[in-house]
């Protein structure tokens, strides 16, 4: 039996690598939502993410990890194309937060295998990847003084499977990414009905 696996395990894990889709950089782009008017010029900053990292358990028990550079590129052009009008003085800060809640990942190589990867032909995933997140925004007035505090959670899924639109070469840095941009989208949403307190509070 092992035999008679073996190929067809090299095709399948040649099949995926070949079709997996590379990082897409629009990823690190400002999400559609855009307040309407910016707030003032703000200082941004992630805090403490630019130390960690999230991990995931990809196929086979090996380790995705998720740099947050990419966050601080993502709420960088957040701030400056998306939250405020970013010339002039700064009259305040904007600091994210993010909080990875679950970060796993599941790989059925085995039982694919064993199956000759006849339940992959007919929908079954090869792996699976899904991360949740917690996000924290707080305005802060140029003496740091909290002038807000927005919250939102995010989820985002990947699969790898023959007809799975999500074959990402990168998935635990894709989902963690698309999660928290769900947030982001979320705290916009929340911060509209404020803006016209949150300028005076910033002038």
């Amino acid at each position: 039996m092992p035999l008679l696996l073996r190929p067809s395990c090299l095709f399948a894990l040649l099949f995926f690598c070949v079709s997996c889709k590379s990082f897409d950089p629009g990823l690190l782009n400002p999400t559609a939502v855009t307040l309407s008017p910016k707030l003032p010029a703000l200082e941004n900053h992630v805090r403490d993410e630019l130390d960690e990292v999230t991990v995931v358990i990809g196929p086979g028990g090996s380790v995705v990890a998720t740099s947050s550079r990419d966050v601080a590129t993502l709420f960088e052009r957040e701030t400056r194309e998306a939250l405020t009008a970013p010339y002039g003085d700064k009259k305040g800060f904007l600091e994210l937060k993010v909080t990875p809640l679950t970060t796993r990942g599941s790989a059925w190589f085995l039982v694919s295998g064993l199956t000759l990867f006849i339940p992959n032909a007919v929908g079954m995933p090869l792996a699976a990847w899904k991360t949740t997140v917690s996000t924290q925004l707080d305005v802060l007035d140029s003496q740091r003084r909290l002038v807000a505090t927005y919250r939102a959670e995010g989820e985002a899924k990947a699969v790898w499977g023959l007809f799975s639109a999500t074959n990402y070469a990168e998935p635990g840095r894709v989902v963690y990414l698309q999660a928290v941009r769900q947030c982001l989208e979320q705290i916009k949403t929340k911060m509209q009905p404020d803006l016209a307190r949150l300028q005076s509070q910033l002038q």
